[in-house]
């Protein structure tokens, strides 16, 4: 494995039925690489790479999509939030994100993202169906991180 593995990991689990009826869980996670600039997948069967995807610049947290489609990435250099589909393996959209996208939080409906901008000192909040910036709201020196509330 190239590189150095980074602290963004996100972990996915599908259910497999089987012929007999018996249920089958694979895993799956997708690890941030942020000094070779990809996300590598990891089956946690065997614990191997499988696959690796070239990304923005410094790749930090990662998240995925409600619907387990699509992986959100804040590529921290690159001053944008990345979607990867996971299908075709090809970066889809570069969302506007503020200076130095650390991590972020997608909203429970889906909708929209929560990004700490560890340069600007903000969070923005985007809109991830239309990509539009919703607002950007000033925070302490360098967030580091963000969270939503369940209420």
């Amino acid at each position: 494995m190239a590189g150095r593995l980074s602290f963004g990991i996100f972990l996915s689990s599908v259910l497999f039925l089987g012929l007999s009826g018996n249920q089958v869980f694979a895993q799956t996670a997708y690890v941030s690489n942020e000094k070779d600039n990809t996300i590598s997948v990891v089956d946690l069967a065997s614990l191997k790479v499988i696959k690796t995807f070239k990304v923005g610049k410094r790749p930090r947290a990662i998240i995925l999509s409600k619907d387990q489609s699509k992986l959100y990435i804040c590529a921290s250099d690159s001053d944008t939030v990345q979607i990867l589909d996971l299908t075709s393996g090809k970066i889809i959209q570069n969302l506007p994100s503020g200076d130095d996208p650390e991590q972020f939080a997608l909203h429970p409906d889906g909708k929209r993202l929560f990004i700490a901008n560890e340069d600007d000192n903000q969070v923005t909040v985007l809109d991830v169906e239309t990509g539009l910036v919703i607002i950007e709201i000033p925070v302490g020196i360098e967030p580091e991180g963000v969270a939503i509330s369940p209420d």
